[in-house]
């Protein structure tokens, strides 16, 4: 099926222009019911009408994980995807060893971490073994805030950037994570997410704190996105540099510790309690 769509978009999307070249455009302007039907002829069986979903969640699911077929999947942080040797976290070599242990796969997720995939669970200790012995279970070892961050590159590689994001985020964790514990709230899940630019290839626009680029030091702040990635957030400050943006989570994520209800995230508090508006300017 993955195939049948990707060779779909091959021969009939348009490959001379990059700014028209997605397949979005495609289904668009030849409709949906021809792009299935195209599917269908190449996959040589009709597909199956669409089965009823809920997201609850947009993040990964760390550690171990059994699915119905019984194999075990040991989903590990990696953040910014970053596979090396380091200092206290030989994290390449580890990962190379695991490769000669493992009879399944490896598969990246798109929150930038990495998944043991198909283990046998007589394979499980000799893996856990490998993963405590080289630093890689990070996940069991730092905030929720920490553990689901995201940042595209940014400076100095995309020449799109206008603000640092992948080398500023475990600065701006940590600063985010003290104000945390001055609420008490370190423990709760808190989606932070950083861009250098609009384009957004972190998924700002989805976390319940986002900050996208607009200068050097500069970003718009970007507050109310929801756990699974159903609510868009919206702006809160714009062009505020560091000062301006850590003071107005403090205030916030106080109120957010003495108000909220049980259970209720930072996001969906900052809704019901009026600190946004649906047009994006502050009440």
């Amino acid at each position: 099926v993955a195939e049948a769509v990707v060779t779909t978009q091959r021969d009939f999307g348009d490959r001379s222009n990059r700014k028209h070249a997605r397949l979005k455009y495609t289904i668009a302007e030849r409709g949906l019911d021809w792009f299935v039907g195209e599917v269908n002829r190449r996959v040589g069986a009709p597909l199956e009408p669409p089965r009823p979903f809920e997201f609850r969640t947009q993040g990964d699911r760390f550690g171990w994980k059994q699915d119905a077929a019984g194999r075990w999947h040991l989903t590990l942080r990696i953040p910014a995807g970053r596979i090396a040797d380091r200092d206290g976290a030989p994290w390449l070599t580890g990962l190379r060893h695991i490769a000669g242990l493992h009879r399944g796969w490896f598969r990246v997720t798109a929150n930038q971490n990495l998944t043991v995939a198909g283990v046998a669970g007589e394979d499980r200790a000799a893996i856990d073994a490998a993963v405590a012995a080289h630093g890689l279970d990070l996940h069991a070892r730092v905030t929720p805030l920490a553990r689901d961050a995201l940042a595209c590159v940014a400076l100095p590689t995309c020449p799109l950037a206008m603000a640092e994001a992948e080398r500023y985020l475990p600065a701006l964790t940590e600063r985010v994570e003290a104000l945390q514990a001055r609420h008490g709230v370190t423990d709760e899940p808190l989606s932070l997410r950083v861009t250098g630019c609009p384009n957004g290839c972190a998924r700002p626009y989805l976390a319940e704190i986002g900050l996208v680029g607009k200068a050097p030091g500069r970003y718009n702040l970007m507050l109310g996105g929801d756990a699974r990635g159903g609510r868009l957030n919206v702006l809160y400050r714009e062009n505020a540099d560091e000062t301006e943006i850590l003071a107005a989570l403090d205030a916030l994520l106080g109120d957010w510790a003495r108000d909220r209800a049980p259970g209720e995230r930072f996001g969906d508090y900052l809704w019901r309690s009026g600190r946004l508006a649906a047009d994006g300017a502050r009440p």
